[in-house]
């Protein structure tokens, strides 16, 4: 699973950009988890950011739940499953 969203690195805009999970880490508390900018799936990362989210521990699995959790977040609407 990943996200296709166009972002902007360094002044230069990447269309439909591949955005995917890439580490995390916690516990029923709190999830942080790395999410890798990419140009598409098979592209080297562009750059990382960091978020965070509380697990829901009676849900989908903590992966589905990151990719969830980014959806709900304005720089992030448009975002489409991919």
């Amino acid at each position: 699973m990943a996200l296709k969203k166009t972002f902007e690195h360094c002044g230069v805009t990447i269309n439909d950009g591949y955005l995917k999970v890439a580490e995390f880490s916690g516990d029923k508390t709190g999830i942080g988890f790395s999410l890798a900018f990419m140009a598409n799936a098979k592209a080297d990362a562009i750059k990382h950011e960091q978020f965070n989210f509380v697990p829901n521990l009676d849900g989908q699995n903590f992966i589905a739940q990151a990719y969830a959790h980014l959806k709900t977040l304005p720089e992030f609407a448009g975002a489409e499953n991919c």
